[in-house]
């Protein structure tokens, strides 16, 4: 998917993480971070980890490892070029905190909704979200406004819960 900016609201924090060249990383994609302190977008999870089995168990693994949003593009697809000298930089800089409006099935959504990456059980999307009903699974809340509640949506604004924020900035590692 192309990057696309998708930012809406909120105080963002930022960390800049190094990646792996060969996955490269689109702005406004969801990324994980793996135990080679390395992060990779959402797509790239099951060809690095691998299947944890079911949608929901793929969801959940996902869950554990969220870094955050990429604020910046990072690296080339094949066939892709640049003029620019540098396009990976071998780090990517990553939103921790903010609110951000992703694409999603058409769904019924309430402030408050959790919110997972979409799996359909064959892999993770860089930039769709599902509505989910399991706490392991959650990356985010839904932030629905008044005139739109309980309206079917393809499109919803999260307000990010990250991993990395809450299992390492917060506890300062």
């Amino acid at each position: 998917m192309a990057s696309l900016f998708r930012y809406r609201a909120g105080v963002v924090a930022y960390i800049a993480l190094p990646t792996n060249s060969s996955y490269p990383i689109e702005e406004g994609d969801l990324c994980w971070k793996h135990s080679d302190n390395k992060v990779y977008p959402a797509y790239a999870y099951y060809a690095v980890v691998g299947d944890a089995g079911t949608a929901a168990q793929n969801r959940a693994a996902f869950a554990t490892k969220f870094a955050g949003i990429a604020v910046k593009k990072t690296g080339l697809t094949t066939g892709e070029t640049s003029f620019r000298l540098t396009t990976d930089p071998g780090y990517t800089v990553l939103a921790i905190s903010g609110d951000w409006e992703y694409d999603c099935a058409a769904t019924s959504w309430v402030t408050g909704d959790l919110v997972g990456v979409y799996n359909d059980a064959t892999y993770n999307s860089n930039q769709k979200v599902a509505l989910v009903t399991a706490s392991n699974e959650v990356i985010g809340v839904a932030k629905v406004p008044y005139n739109a509640i309980g309206a079917s949506l393809t499109s919803v604004v999260i307000s990010i819960r990250t991993a990395v924020m809450h299992d390492e900035v917060v506890s300062g590692q």
